[in-house]
């Protein structure tokens, strides 16, 4: 499993080398790993790092008891995880996944709306970007009905 994480660590920065991103996406240049929390419970060891990309791994969905029931909560053979991440100023951030996972980030119990959604250029190992208004606070970023069972994942401040 350690083996395939490298490897994917490795091929995601191989990818983003390739092109040239724009300032607020430099942080997908190099990936930390951190693991998805199942529960609430889970959350302080679910960390992420604002402006810093992580590779994450991520569990069966029907294992994860999330904060909000998803949009989008995907089947039985589909993987999500919940994150933890303090935004320090209010802003437009970025959502940056390398797959096509449901995301929603919820404050208070009640989900942000997002603001925006867009595509990776070619070749950057960026599948999906969401753009959410944030006010300062503590969020839960949420992910769900993915194929893959690790993904690379930003958040970003772009205004």
């Amino acid at each position: 499993m350690k083996i395939a994480l490298y490897i994917g660590v490795l091929c995601m920065g191989l990818f983003a080398s390739e092109v040239n991103l724009p300032v607020e996406l430099n942080g997908w240049k190099s990936l930390s790993y951190t693991s998805a929390a199942k529960s609430s419970d889970e959350l302080p060891n679910a960390l992420l790092k604002l402006n810093t990309a992580s590779f994450v791994g991520l569990v069966n969905t029907p294992k994860i008891k999330y904060i909000v029931t998803p949009t989008n909560e995907g089947g039985t053979v589909s993987y999500g995880g919940i994150f933890q991440i303090e935004i320090k100023e209010n802003g437009i951030y970025r959502v940056v996944l390398g797959n096509s996972s449901w995301i929603e980030l919820v404050k208070d119990g009640k989900s942000a709306q997002s603001v925006a959604h867009n595509r990776g250029a070619e070749n950057s190992g960026i599948r999906k970007m969401v753009d959410y208004a944030l006010e300062i606070g503590t969020y839960t970023l949420q992910l769900s009905a993915g194929a893959d069972s690790t993904t690379a994942l930003l958040v970003t401040k772009i205004k």
